[in-house]
């Protein structure tokens, strides 16, 4: 995703962009904001993998309660090194409806058994087809299928292959 978003997004409006990718001393980061109030933060670190994602409509999203709760908020830090919640300022956390993190097991902190949103964990393509989809209607193009399953499969492809996988549109 993050391949054809680069390629077609403008290098000046880089706020039209699904997916930016940033790198630093903490590792890669990747955040999907999709422009509608809802943002899937996921952070690769050397000893883990951290998953914040922001549901603006959820009943957990704090901006939307008449009364401000931040148990809430930081219960789903819970358990979590105080050395990756300090990766996130105090707004980002703010701006969380769920989170998971991963060593060498699954951790995630719920509140009340609602769902915080994971419906933004989609983003995450278990099958082509789906992948195929999303990229067909979210940018509106037609694209060379064994190119398009080439990226999904290698998670990149050369410039000339690119130029390729979108000219079809």
């Amino acid at each position: 995703m993050l391949v054809i978003d680069e390629y077609r997004t403008d290098p000046n409006e880089t706020w039209l962009r699904l997916i930016v990718k940033t790198e630093g001393s903490y590792g890669v980061r990747y955040l999907i904001d999709n422009g509608s109030g809802d943002s899937l933060d996921v952070m690769f670190t050397d000893k883990m993998i951290l998953i914040k994602g922001f549901d603006h409509e959820s009943s957990l999203s704090q901006f939307a309660t008449d009364e401000w709760n931040q148990d809430i908020i930081d219960g789903f830090y819970k358990g979590l090194d105080v050395k990756y919640q300090n990766l996130y300022s105090e707004e980002q956390k703010d701006e969380t409806t769920f989170f998971i993190w991963y060593d060498d097991q699954e951790h995630q902190n719920t509140y009340q058994d609602q769902d915080g949103g994971e419906w933004l964990l989609s983003y995450f393509f278990d099958s082509f087809e789906k992948f195929h989809e999303f990229v067909t209607d979210y940018y509106s193009i037609t694209v060379d299928e064994d190119l398009l399953r080439k990226l999904y499969n290698q998670g990149q492809l050369s410039e000339v292959e690119l130029e390729q996988l979108i000219r079809t549109s």
